[in-house]
């Protein structure tokens, strides 16, 4: 029995399209730097992935939980850069935790048996 935690098919689709959002909103505040307050659409995203990760997360012991932002009031840019750097590092840590799931942590963690042919 392997005491490494153990991942659904489901919870890797939910991580997927959580990390497709964070990526989303990273690229808004790292790259795209709009000036102003975040308008409803973008609340609306920003909302959408906290629930996301809040579903996703409940269960992990350690792992952060967000608050639900008011999707009628405006949000500054720094609002959104420190959610946006939470859900990241959240993500981060979620991300070591089932490293040995990813390629690079399957490879890690197999040790390659030689081939062996059936004698002649």
């Amino acid at each position: 029995m392997s005491t490494k935690p153990h991942l659904s098919q489901r919870a890797i689709v939910a991580y997927n399209r959580l990390s497709r959002e964070v990526a989303a909103l990273n690229y808004l505040v790292r790259i795209a730097k709009p000036s102003g307050t975040l308008g409803e659409t973008g609340r609306i995203c920003l909302d959408r992935a906290l629930r996301i990760a809040n579903r996703l997360y409940r269960r992990e012991p350690g792992m952060p939980s967000f608050g639900r932002i008011g999707t009628s009031e405006p949000l500054t840019q720094a609002d959104l850069a420190l959610m946006v750097a939470r859900l990241s590092a959240a993500g981060i840590a979620f991300e070591e935790r089932y490293a040995h799931l990813t390629a690079p942590g399957l490879a890690a963690n197999t040790t390659l048996q030689p081939l062996r042919f059936p004698p002649p």
